[in-house]
């Protein structure tokens, strides 16, 4: 089951002042009601997407991204790309690419730069859609290495899982039917993680556990002993 929220409300792009879209083709419609630039004429954006068709190209613009230090701090910067088996392209990205020639450091930068890898959403049925954040890094704590274990950290990441659950309605909705907290709870288990690979095994960890009926991770273990 697809997501009903469109893009723009998806991605929360009206609360962005400066909008760049590169490379839009004109049979994506999903954009037609903002008001943004189709070529570089600012300094630096608050929002910017880009269509890229291979991972060559996507690393090229990711690269003239930060070379222009083109997102603004906190901005974000959004590339959509053809899925495989789409019903439009020939093209597609295998998204384990993404993991792979991104070269994230284990906190999920890429390359000595401050943008982040974020999440990643649909689209439509052609395209899904890699998140990166531009988010300086603060200064690492010596006596913390690792991330909180407090829920309410974790809010903002409930829209994640169920985004990443939109195409797999049995357990989006078994995700849907649980008590706030417990949806707080799956959102702490996946994103305490500090590294991107070990987020996505967390992930399908949490699909394993809701497909067995379990309300979370700690109930699962509990019974597995």
């Amino acid at each position: 089951m697809n997501s009903t929220k469109s893009v723009i409300e998806k991605l929360g792009i009206h609360k962005y002042s400066t909008k760049l879209i590169l490379n839009k083709p004109e049979t994506v419609h999903d954009f037609d009601e903002l008001h943004y630039d189709t070529k570089i004429n600012e300094t630096r954006y608050q929002f910017v997407f880009i269509f890229t068709f291979t991972m060559e190209d996507f690393t090229k613009q990711l690269n003239t991204v930060i070379e222009k230090n083109l997102v603004e701090d906190n901005g974000y910067l959004y590339s959509a790309y053809p899925k495989k088996n789409n019903p439009t392209y020939q093209e597609y990205i295998e998204r384990d690419r993404f993991y792979e020639d991104l070269s994230l450091d284990e906190d999920g930068y890429v390359r000595n730069s401050q943008i982040k890898f974020s999440r990643m959403v649909s689209l439509n049925e052609t395209f899904t859609i890699v998140g990166l954040k531009s988010l300086p890094k603060k200064p690492k704590k010596a006596d913390s290495t690792k991330n909180s274990q407090c829920v309410d950290d974790y809010i903002e990441y409930v829209d994640h899982i169920k985004e990443y659950l939109s195409n797999k309605e049995d357990l989006l909705n078994a995700y849907n039917q649980l008590t706030y907290g417990y949806q707080k709870d799956w959102a702490r288990f996946v994103y305490s993680a500090k590294r991107v690979e070990t987020q996505e095994k967390r992930l399908l960890e949490m699909e394993n556990v809701l497909g067995e009926g379990y309300k979370s991770m700690d109930l699962y273990r509990r019974k597995k002993k």
